[in-house]
């Protein structure tokens, strides 16, 4: 079966991983249209030298038009690049009131193909138009669709799609070979980490909630504690204030963000991840990602009650009501106290990674609802 998949976060080598995997099935045969060009962690990432033979599918680097913005770019030429492929399906990951959905789901009426689209949404949202109208017209020419988390797929059922064609699937896993546990011993030096090493890495914006996290650290009045921070954003010089005047900044390690394959080095210098995630009107946590990240290097986690975090978590780390700074500190202090506890949460988190959250086990879900499309074409 030919599959033709579109997909803008794919501009980064290591989200790649799913799509390599897929193709190792004899009967796949995937095209990946992606941007020339996308904005990822502050940099522009280029994709036209990409190797289609070293992925083992081939790569088509497309120009767009309105790069970087997810409701607003498109592909001048989607039509003819698909049906150049010829696909069987259609497997676009954006969300479905963008305009790329919109185009992948003309493409899908016209070649008479199979449509499978992802989306995160998790708030219910009334959009300005076109996109309002995109999202329906898309929801009425999909075939399957893949939610991120459970809340993704609730709201697609109140918007009138049929429960069975509703997988929930996250859009990544990890590799739990480049994500485990390791001896960081000498990196942990170089940074000046102490017995106890609570961190964050992800965007310095508010919704991340990392200003409660400077609160709760500060109330331990741990002078040994350490804290590393990872990530760019415009809070950052106001964060950085702020754990001035808590009178923590000798205990703060800020460090920018980084290619993807040194996060388990750094991830395995914490002694606990924490992801204080805020819920807005307009936001809140869709999965978070570096969660799973941490669980698969064995590191403790503590997470809001936001969004999606709870059901990734699971019993595997512990959870605090959002915004709430003092029992963050508690869990902060129980972690900091329990060499024994740590290690429990640590060796539950991996399991649970290598039970629900591998790249395989996401590549071998998306594989079986190929088959199924393959089979109603």
């Amino acid at each position: 079966m030919k599959v033709l998949f579109v997909s803008h976060s794919s501009v980064i080598y290591n989200y790649r991983e799913k799509l390599r995997l897929l193709s190792r099935q004899k009967d796949v045969e995937l095209t990946l249209l992606l941007p020339r060009s996308w904005p990822e962690a502050g940099k522009r990432v280029r994709t036209f030298n990409q190797s289609s033979k070293e992925e083992g599918f081939r790569i088509i680097s497309a120009p767009t038009v309105f790069e970087g913005r997810i409701k607003r770019h498109f592909y001048p030429s989607f039509l003819r690049y698909a049906a150049e492929v010829k696909p069987d399906i259609i497997h676009i990951e954006e969300e479905p009131y963008s305009l790329v959905a919109w185009q992948a789901a003309r493409a899908a009426r016209k070649l008479k193909t199979r449509l499978v689209f992802f989306t995160w949404e998790n708030l219910l949202e009334s959009f300005p138009f076109p996109h309002q109208q995109i999202r329906k017209y898309v929801l009425d020419n999909t075939d399957h669709a893949i939610a991120g988390d459970q809340e993704a797929a609730q709201l697609l059922v109140k918007a009138g799609y049929p429960v069975g064609q509703i997988s929930v699937i996250p859009q990544y896993g990890v590799n739990p070979r480049l994500f485990r546990r390791k001896d960081v011993s000498k990196l942990k030096k170089e940074l000046g980490l102490g017995p106890f090493t609570a961190g964050y890495v992800g965007r310095l914006v508010p919704e991340k909630g990392v200003h409660h996290l400077l609160e709760a650290f500060s109330m331990m009045r741990n002078p040994q504690a350490k804290l590393l921070v990872i990530g760019n954003g415009p809070m950052r010089a106001e964060w950085v204030k702020k754990a001035e005047e808590l009178k923590v900044s000798p205990q703060i390690r800020w460090l920018a963000a980084m290619d993807q394959g040194r996060i388990p080095d750094y991830l395995n210098c914490m002694d606990a991840l924490v992801l204080p995630s805020l819920t807005t009107p307009t936001w809140k946590e869709q999965f978070g990602r570096v969660l799973i990240e941490a669980q698969a290097c064995e590191v403790p986690v503590i997470g809001s009650d936001s969004g999606a975090i709870p059901e990734v978590i699971g019993k595997a780390g512990l959870i605090f009501p959002e915004g709430n700074i003092e029992e963050l500190k508690s869990h902060l202090e129980r972690l900091s106290k329990s060499a024994p506890l740590r290690k429990r949460l640590g060796r539950q988190g991996r399991g649970r990674v290598l039970k629900f959250f591998t790249n395989q086990i996401i590549a071998d879900k998306i594989y079986k609802i190929y088959l199924q499309q393959w089979n109603q074409r």
